[in-house]
């Protein structure tokens, strides 16, 4: 689309996502008339810590994630390690996670009417028996809310199967350039501030994918946070055009 018309008309969207999964997000600006500006500060590689876990893998009655890179990196795991799934229940935070199960011809997925940790968890609560085993695959940063949260319910293992860094060789200029930066993770909102936190930057309008990442910029300092009220990319590039349009 000719980056002169559409209701992002010529404003530059700093893209933070990792350069593996931000073709989806870049192209919607662009349909809309922006001009991406691809600055993938998070890196996502998968690990093999704790796969003693997986020895067990039959004990647990749930397997739950908060991320299609969990989904993801699960799934290479377990097949690197010849395992199969029988008879387990799984929950997803949202519709993106679950739909990268359901990739994997696995149907029936609880997931939430609100797609956050806080809701899964309230989900969850109504559905595991007591003394349940859940299997949480995660990433090295996610926090430990559910299984804190799910102390008392039932029993949760967190297995960690991939790691989020910081990407380096990156051009900071990027970030000067940009209209409005676009956090997918509370990760990239810690990288970024490390590398460049300057008051002209924190001025920058943000739109964050969910209320942890909003969190996460409102702690470092941003003064203008967005959030959409559904956490997608589509609904980032809807705050996007609300905002640059007067309406938010």
């Amino acid at each position: 689309m000719n980056t002169s018309i559409g209701p992002l008309a010529g404003k530059r969207i700093l893209v933070t996502r990792p350069k593996e999964q931000a073709a989806p997000l870049i192209s919607l600006i662009r349909e809309n008339g922006g001009l991406p500006l691809s600055f993938p500060i998070v890196s996502i590689k998968g690990v093999k810590n704790e796969v003693s876990l997986l020895n067990n893998l039959s004990s647990y009655q749930w397997i739950i994630f908060t991320s299609k890179n969990g989904v993801d990196h699960f799934f290479q795991l377990i097949s690197d390690c010849n395992l199969t799934l029988g008879d387990v229940k799984f929950a997803a935070v949202g519709e993106k996670t679950a739909e990268s199960l359901r990739t994997r011809g696995i149907t029936s997925i609880l997931v939430p009417k609100h797609f956050h940790a806080e809701s899964l968890v309230k989900t969850l609560k109504k559905h595991v028996l007591p003394q349940e085993k859940i299997l949480f695959p995660k990433g090295n940063l996610a926090p430990s809310f559910i299984k804190e949260e799910l102390r008392g319910t039932a029993l949760i293992d967190e297995l960690v199967v991939y790691k989020t860094e910081s990407e380096d060789h990156l051009d900071w200029s990027l970030v000067h350039q940009a209209d409005c930066l676009f956090f997918m993770s509370p990760s990239a909102v810690t990288f970024m501030s490390r590398g460049l936190d300057t008051e002209e930057v924190l001025k920058k309008p943000v739109i964050c994918v969910g209320p942890t990442t909003k969190k996460a910029a409102e702690e470092c300092g941003y003064h203008r946070v967005l959030m959409p009220k559904q956490f997608t990319a589509e609904d980032m590039v809807n705050c996007a055009i609300s905002y640059f349009q007067g309406g938010s």
